[in-house]
């Protein structure tokens, strides 16, 4: 259980001391619900305080990740743990301590409640079976308080909103994400916590890994795509400088409560490796405080339930074969083609200009493609960066035809994942090793399928299509600005996001 001065609600609570209810903010009726607005409030007066109060905002983002080329020496700050297994409790961790120090200064600065818990986005909730009803599309808008640069008496400097190009333009005027960039349900339906292709990540020997870890499914999607659609701050390691940053977390973790509850088969790494790992934050009083992730399997056992478990988990998505490897996993050894050089990205769809290797088999893709052959087809992007936020994720289609709308339905037998730039922007790609993300798909079943449905006769290279994944409506009241942005967003011109190289390997 936790070390340190942490308030003593943690086991034997009694009724008077319930359980904190953490709300969804798609079911607040008020712009300014009042968990919202003494969140605001808190949020104003911790930006107030020095950098170096352990309790300040700044310090409790650096332990995210500094907004600085060259991290600085405090061991306490840049401790992300993405791409790894730890990625789950170190952030369940790392938002209760924040939420334990809000809480502390609406109940003991602000003359607030004392029960404040803080809310969660639940952009994954859809209304009546519908993603695309109105009512699913505004749950996956940025919620409306962090929207306005006003507090709700009119007056400005509301600490909740950022403006461009501290989030990208779509998300900061209403636009909202596609459902297939947010749908959960993958990796809802792991079966294994751990694991290549799992709910939260093969086994990793550190929490200290920025690079191309095995993430795990619910990481992928929701949670990059997530921050590369909110763009700005959010696509990059000192994301916590955002106030949305711990809804969206509080999201995540509230889909790992979910997961677990939804199936008795549903369990967390019995491993001693991931049990017995110590995580270190600070405290409402500004002390250290540490958890074992062991302690870390309830959130009820910590203090706080979420309003529901049931809304937002995912809906199924038409039958695709395709499935995105887990990073770090060698490609197959014999390359089929490849491109000779970085391919940029922008507004606009691209081919990827592969070209044939020379000497590599005719016979290499079909064969990888027959159902009657065990090997394997695999596409690999790798040194996916930008200079500055793309302010979008992208669409990643084989076979598609770029002029043809209808081909880039991500629903569609074209599509095979997605690409993003979360923490490989600019000088953030020192947590990669400066090189950048790499994005591994398996497309053999891709590629069968094509040739089933005649799309591909087994000749040449089937085209490699990447473009920007377009955003929803904004909301009905948005301007002809907004509206212009519905379609599909612009990189800013500095962004320079490209793709380092692409190769089509075989077994």
């Amino acid at each position: 259980m936790a070390r340190g001065d942490f308030p003593p609600h943690r086991k034997g609570r009694t009724m008077a001391q319930a359980a904190r209810v953490r709300r969804d903010t798609t079911k607040m009726t008020d712009t300014w619900d009042g968990q919202l607005l003494w969140y605001a409030r808190a949020v104003q007066r911790m930006q107030g305080r020095q950098e170096s109060d352990p309790t300040s905002w700044l310090w409790q983002a650096n332990i995210h990740g500094e907004k600085a080329e060259t991290p600085g020496p405090n061991p306490e700050w840049n401790n992300c743990p993405h791409g790894g297994w730890f990625f789950l409790p170190w952030h369940r961790a790392y938002i209760l301590c924040f939420e334990d120090i809000v809480r502390d200064v609406i109940q003991n600065e602000l003359g607030g409640p004392d029960d404040w818990a803080l809310p969660y986005w639940n952009y994954t909730r859809v209304t009546n079976g519908d993603p695309d009803s109105p009512e699913s599309q505004e749950c996956r808008r940025l919620p409306s308080a962090f929207r306005s640069p006003d507090w709700p008496d009119g007056a400005g400097n509301n600490p909740l909103f950022l403006a461009e190009p501290d989030r990208s333009p779509g998300a900061a005027l209403g636009a909202s994400i596609g459902w297939a960039e947010v749908n959960p349900y993958k990796a809802m339906q792991a079966a294994r916590f751990t694991g290549v292709s799992q709910f939260g990540s093969e086994y990793t020997d550190s929490h200290l890994l920025h690079s191309n870890g095995q993430s795990g499914l619910l990481e992928m999607q929701p949670h990059n795509l997530i921050h590369g659609y909110v763009g700005g701050v959010m696509s990059q390691f000192f994301s916590p400088r955002d106030p949305i940053f711990w809804l969206h977390h509080a999201n995540i973790d509230r889909l790992w409560a979910a997961w677990i509850a939804a199936n008795s088969a549903h369990e967390n790494p019995a491993n001693e490796d991931w049990l017995g790992f110590t995580h270190t934050f600070r405290n409402a009083q500004g002390n250290q405080v540490t958890f074992k992730s062991e302690d870390l399997q309830s959130e009820e056992a910590l203090g706080y339930v979420y309003e529901s478990l049931t809304d937002g988990v995912g809906l199924k998505p038409p039958e695709r074969l395709v499935a995105m490897l887990a990073a770090g996993v060698d490609p197959p050894p014999e390359q089929v083609a490849a491109t000779s050089g970085p391919t940029e990205l922008g507004p606009d769809t691209v081919t990827v200009p592969l070209v044939p290797e020379p000497g590599a088999r005719a016979e290499a893709l079909p064969e990888a493609a027959s159902p009657q052959t065990p090997n394997r087809a695999v596409l690999t992007l790798d040194g996916v960066r930008a200079d500055t936020p793309p302010q979008t994720n992208y669409r990643v289609f084989v076979g598609a035809r770029p002029d043809h709308e209808e081909d880039l339905d991500p629903e569609g037998p074209y599509f095979i994942g997605h690409v993003h730039f979360f923490g490989a922007v600019g000088a953030n790609t020192h947590h990669h090793g400066g090189g950048g993300l790499t994005f591994t798909f398996d497309i053999t079943e891709h590629l069968t399928e094509l040739r089933q449905q005649g799309v591909w006769d087994g000749e040449g290279i089937p085209p490699v299509v990447v473009t920007p994944a377009p955003l929803g409506p904004p909301p009905p009241d948005a301007d002809g600005e907004a509206l212009g942005l519905a379609a599909v967003p612009t990189p800013p011109p500095d962004s320079r996001p490209r793709i380092g190289s692409v190769s089509l390997n075989t077994t």
